[in-house]
């Protein structure tokens, strides 16, 4: 047959056909591997999943054409009839052994597809398709398939017996996986009554899209670019000779190394950009060029709407339909962008730097609140410094994490915080970060602050780089989640204010094991509103962002309380055996118990330290600098110690499991009043009043009283003897 034409489909029928015509697996290509199993403990293999494919194909309708994707491959100029195959190896490959299965069951009706009349009578009896791996691949595919695929008399198990099998064979991984391959061919194949339809349907209507590399030098770098796996092609692969096809006049010329000026095709460009994506891979043994080219082209896709209402459709589908009207210059174009700020490192700012999604096929939301823009800032600055760039990224990375990034739901007003943040940037008067400060709907009251404050500083560049330095690593800071204006303001405009603020955040915040001291240190200082109020009875002793809110609220007292000195000193001098913290002040074990930092405040000073803001979890309770533990009763026959307040008086309380007792303990001004309780839980036994009255209760006003107790501990002390002799 004539040479294969680049963008043209093509069947099977037209691709082993021929006198002359081969299609060559070169010898820089893996070796077939479809026929081994997934692992080590499963029998399926790729070859299974295929077969499954096509057979579900032909049994939906055998006379409909399917495209299968695409291959790629070049002619020889020294055999120009002989097709260089440098992706599709293993779909062809597969193909050509199911076809071979097929003939050998139907009186070689397909003996044409697999060799032709002249080799198999007059020349070497080399099939259509020849490995040109290894010697051994290429004298098996030979022998195969004049011995076996045109022989039925031979059976699959006596292959290995045959005068022409090798034992050299059986070191050959591609020999080996082909035989896999067949048996399991020969097994799915074994009960189809229709194979004579089923191998019409393979040659005829089974079709593939070639594409010409035009010389084995662009064959060979496309084949190490995007041909490591052995699976089929990927949706951007198959894109490329469509994105040919649709730019044919596309040309960009560029000066080289030697200053000679180059022209550039789309094929060149397209090219450049895998050879790119696959020297930027995750190095681990799956990933190609393939995912990082994919969530570059979706980043595209995005770019290139035009409306928010259309950006609100593309910002977060998966699928991979990437319009081909989109040409190549633009694409080109992003890419350029899109390698800029891939490639600057933006570790001086505190931010992780770029890097494609692990496992999916597109950045999410919050990826390109800010990686868009700043691709549309290197687009619309291609002169822009690298500093320029980082803070524009920076800006925006910062911004996502705070502010809502993903797109409004589908029963509400369109919005799209990427497409917004692209806005911004097309507004800029200048490449200068600082210019957004002259843009009208820039209302980002945080930033705009931070902003204001570099501004003043703008002509030093090495004074601007250490405020932004400073201002990101504060960013980073837990208590602030991005949001310092705090910190900013406190300083006043002036950079030594920002390095003092700075420094003791860190040194008093940001040291974890220092913040229990820290919190002591609060109470004992008296702060307003420390600790805060977060719902109806709780309180926190604050964690991570909600530190920034006791900021806002008390910033002059938490500065006056920063400039007053260490906080060892403090809780040292701080000496109100009266207050209700003074036993969490004095003892740091305590806060150490609550793990979510939450306290209740009942009447008369009671607290209540929780471990865990749960129901169930475990608490400690302080009243008069004495604390009254959860489990000081036995638990055995106690539900435990606990507290329950009015609003105006608290109760301390245990109920009994065995017997209809509930135990109760008063506060009365200064001192502790114990009364037992027999008629809460009528379900339970009754205990005698004797032993009530033998334990010191009296009886006044139908309540069994036991006398009033002034010291907390003597009062703790008797209720957990109480809750002893009472069973």
């Amino acid at each position: 047959m004539s040479k294969l034409v680049s963008g043209n489909t093509y069947s099977l029928k037209d691709i082993f056909s021929g006198e002359n015509d081969k299609i060559i697996i070169p010898d820089l290509q893996r070796d077939y591997c479809w026929g081994n199993p997934y692992s080590k403990d499963s029998e399926d293999s790729l070859v299974d999943s295929f077969l499954d494919s096509v057979l579900s194909l032909f049994k939906q309708d055998p006379d409909k054409d399917i495209t299968m994707g695409l291959i790629y491959g070049y002619y020889d100029e020294l055999k120009p009839y002989h097709l260089q195959l440098c992706d599709g190896q293993q779909r062809l490959t597969t193909l050509f052994l199911i076809m071979g299965i097929i003939n050998r069951n139907v009186n070689n009706r397909y003996r044409e597809l697999l060799i032709s009349n002249f080799e198999l009578n007059e020349d070497d009896k080399d099939p259509h398709l020849l490995y040109g791996i290894r010697e051994s691949s290429l004298y098996f595919l030979s022998d195969l398939c004049t011995h076996y695929f045109l022989d039925s008399k031979v059976s699959f198990k006596e292959i290995k017996s045959q005068y022409w099998f090798l034992n050299s064979y059986n070191q050959d991984p591609t020999i080996l996986s082909i035989l896999r391959a067949l048996e399991t061919i020969t097994i799915r194949l074994k009960d189809i009554d229709a194979l004579k339809a089923l191998g019409d349907f393979l040659q005829n209507h089974l079709k593939f899209l070639f594409y010409n590399m035009n010389d084995r030098q662009n064959g060979e770098e496309t084949f190490v670019v995007i041909n490591t796996t052995g699976e089929p092609l990927s949706a951007n692969q198959n894109l490329k000779p469509l994105i040919i096809l649709e730019n044919p006049d596309y040309v960009r010329t560029a000066i080289d190394s030697n200053g000679v000026e180059i022209e550039h095709d789309t094929a060149n460009d397209w090219e450049k950009m895998e050879t790119w994506f696959w020297k930027h891979r995750r190095l681990n043994d799956i990933d190609t060029s393939t995912e990082g080219m994919l969530a570059f082209l979706h980043c595209v896709r995005v770019l290139e709407s035009v409306s928010e209402a259309d950006w609100h459709h593309t910002i977060d589908i998966s699928d991979d339909k990437f319009p081909i009207t989109i040409k190549m210059k633009s694409i080109w174009d992003w890419f350029c962008a899109y390698k800029r700020i891939y490639e600057l490192d933006y570790t001086w700012l505190s931010i992780p730097n770029i890097i494609y999604p692990d496992n999916q096929t597109h950045y999410t939301q919050k990826d390109l609140y800010s990686i868009l823009p700043a691709m549309l800032y290197c687009k619309n600055n291609i002169d822009a410094t690298d500093v320029d760039v980082q803070r524009i990224y920076h800006l925006f990375y910062n911004m996502g994490r705070y502010r809502p990034v993903t797109r409004s739901s589908q029963n509400e007003a369109i919005r799209v915080p990427a497409y917004r943040s692209c806005q911004l940037v097309n507004k800029l008067p200048s490449k200068d970060i600082l210019s957004l400060l002259e843009v009208n709907s820039f209302d980002v009251d945080e930033e705009k602050t931070k902003l204001s404050f570099i501004c003043k500083y703008k002509e030093n560049e090495s004074q601007r780089c250490h405020i932004e330095e400073l201002f990101a690593c504060a960013e980073n800071f837990k208590i602030y989640a991005g949001k310092i204006s705090t910190l900013v303001n406190w300083s006043e405009l002036s950079i030594e204010k920002l390095d003092f603020f700075y420094n003791k955040i860190k040194e008093l915040w940001e040291e974890p094991n220092c913040l229990n001291k820290l919190r002591r240190a609060l109470l004992a200082y008296g702060v307003n509103d420390y600790p805060m109020q977060t719902g109806y009875a709780n309180l926190t002793l604050c964690s991570d962002s909600e530190w920034r809110d006791l900021f806002e609220k008390q910033g002059k007292q938490i500065i006056t309380f920063i400039n007053n000195g260490r906080i060892d000193d403090i809780i040292a001098s701080h000496n109100d055996i009266e207050s209700p913290f003074y036993p969490l002040i004095h003892n740091e074990s305590y806060l150490d118990f609550s793990k979510d930092h939450k306290i209740r405040v009942h009447a008369q000073g009671v607290i209540e330290l929780m471990e865990k803001t749960k129901a169930s979890a475990n608490f400690l309770l302080f009243h008069r600098g004495q604390v009254f533990e959860k489990n000081m009763v036995d638990m055995n026959n106690w539900n435990g110690f606990w507290v329950w307040s009015d609003g105006n008086n608290s109760v301390f309380y245990s109920s009994c499991y065995v017997y209809n007792i509930t135990l109760d303990m008063r506060i009365i001004g200064n001192d502790y009043q114990i009364v037992v309780w027999i008629d809460r839980c009528p379900a339970k036994p009754s205990i005698k009043i004797e032993t009530i009255k033998s334990l010191g209760f009296n009886s006044v006003n139908g309540e069994w009283i036991y006398p009033l107790i002034s010291n907390p501990i003597a009062a703790k002390n008797k209720f957990i003897e109480l809750t002893k002799n009472l069973i």
